[in-house]
C-alpha cells in the first residue's frame, strides 16, 4: 500500500524538503495558485499570515492508472494520474508542523509510459522493503531517510509533476474570516492553455463550505446535497441520534458508499463526503451501536484496509492524506483507492516471476 500511495514524513527543517517544495521546484504554475488561493484572500491557517506558493511542500504522492472519473476499471489507452498533496509547513522550536491547508495537484502520465512507471514503482518498493501485507501508513523508506529511495522517487515524480503538465488543482483550507472551525473546498481544471473553475459533483457549485458545530458532531455544509441518500443524516449527530434504526443503518451505508471506489468515482462525489466519512463512520457506528461488518456498501479487498490516524479520531480533521500539525491523517477512501489501484496494476502489469 505504501508503494503506490506514499505519505512522506515531515522534514526536520522546512528549508530542506523531504522530496520537493513549490518554492524550489516548478510544480505549480503561479497563475493557477493565484486564481485558486491568493487572489481570493479567504483561505488562511488559524495562526500566521496568508499561505504563499513558496510555503508548500510535497507531503504525499499517489499513483494510479487513470483519473478515476467514473466507476469501474481504468480503460487501457488513457493517461494515468500522479497526485501530489502539498501543505504549508512551519517550525516551532525544533519541530516542524503543517498548517491546516492543502493543495492537491493532479498530473497526467501518458498511457504508453504507464508500464515503465509501474516498473519504477516496483524498483522503489524493492529499495523500500515495506511488508507487502502492511496497511497504509507513513512511508517507512522515506521515514528512515533512505537516500537512494528518495532520490529515485523524486526523479520519477519530477518527470510528470511540472506546471505545464498540471491537469487539476484543488484546495481545502481553513476559512480565513471564521472564528469557528470552517473549511472551503474548490478547484480548477485545465482547458487547453487556460484553467476554469471546477464544478463540484452533485451540488452544481464551484465552492463548498463546511463548518463543525457543537453537539455530537454536526457538519454544516453549504451547499448541501443528500447524496448518497442518508449522508445528510449521518452529518448531523442530533438528527442521527433521534432517527429510527433503519434510517441510521441507511446513513451508515451512505458513508460506506462514499468510501467505496467500486460505487463512486471522482465525478459523482461531493468534496466534503470523502473528507468527513472516515470520522463519521466510526462515530456513528459507535453511537448507533451498529457493527461495521453489518454496514452495507462496504468496500472489501484482500489488502489490509485498516486506517488509524487523526482522520478517524478527530471531527475537526479534514485531511484525507497528509498532516494535521505533526500528526499523520489517512482517510478510509484513500486506503480503499490504493487497494483498488494495486489490484488493477497487478492485473494489467503482472510482476515477472522470481
Amino acid at each position: 500500500m505504501t508503494d503506490v500511495s506514499i505519505l512522506l514524513p515531515l522534514p526536520r527543517d522546512p528549508q530542506v524538503p523531504v522530496l520537493a517544495a513549490a518554492g524550489q521546484d516548478p510544480l505549480i504554475e503561479p497563475a493557477w495558485f493565484d486564481a485558486l488561493v491568493s487572489a481570493r484572500h479567504d483561505i488562511a491557517p488559524k495562526t500566521g499570515g496568508p499561505v504563499a506558493l513558496g510555503d508548500l511542500h510535497v507531503v504525499a504522492l499517489r499513483f494510479d492508472l487513470c483519473d478515476r472519473s467514473t466507476v469501474g476499471p481504468c480503460p487501457t489507452g488513457v493517461p494515468g494520474r500522479l497526485r501530489l498533496v502539498l501543505q504549508p509547513l512551519y517550525r516551532v522550536a525544533t519541530e516542524t508542523f503543517a498548517h491546516d491547508v492543502a493543495l492537491h495537484a493532479f498530473y497526467a502520465i501518458p498511457a504508453d509510459e504507464l508500464a515503465g512507471v509501474v516498473g519504477e514503482l516496483r524498483a522503489l518498493a524493492a529499495l523500500g522493503g515495506a511488508p507487502a501485507d502492511a496497511p497504509l501508513t507513513v512511508s517507512p523508506a522515506a521515514a528512515s531517510g533512505n537516500a537512494a529511495y528518495l532520490a529515485r522517487l523524486r526523479a520519477l515524480m519530477m518527470r510528470y509533476a511540472h506546471g505545464d503538465n498540471l491537469a487539476r488543482l484543488t484546495v481545502i483550507g481553513q476559512q480565513a474570516d471564521s472564528a469557528a472551525f470552517a473549511w472551503q473546498f474548490r478547484g480548477l481544471d485545465r482547458r487547453g492553455a487556460s484553467f476554469v473553475p471546477l464544478v463540484i459533483p452533485g451540488i452544481d457549485a464551484e465552492q463548498q463550505v463546511l463548518q463543525v458545530a457543537g453537539g455530537d458532531t454536526i457538519y454544516l455544509m453549504h451547499p448541501v446535497v443528500d447524496d448518497p441518500a442518508g449522508f445528510a443524516l449521518a452529518a448531523n449527530g442530533a438528527r442521527f441520534a433521534a432517527a429510527p434504526a433503519d434510517q441510521r443503518q441507511a446513513a451508515l451505508a451512505a458513508l460506506a458508499a462514499i468510501q467505496n471506489p467500486a460505487l463512486h468515482g471522482t465525478e459523482d462525489t461531493q468534496c466534503v463526503g470523502c473528507h468527513v466519512a472516515t470520522y463519521l463512520s466510526a462515530r456513528r457506528a459507535q453511537t448507533g451501536a451498529i457493527a461495521a461488518a453489518a454496514v452495507a456498501a462496504r468496500f472489501t479487498s484482500p489488502r489490509d484496509l485498516r486506517v488509524s490516524s487523526a482522520a478517524d479520531r478527530d471531527p475537526r480533521v479534514m485531511r484525507a492524506f497528509g498532516w494535521v500539525a505533526k500528526f499523520p491523517a489517512i482517510s478510509q477512501r484513500v486506503a480503499n483507492d490504493t487497494a483498488q489501484a494495486l489490484a488493477e496494476i497487478e492485473a494489467r502489469f503482472p510482476a515477472a516471476p522470481r
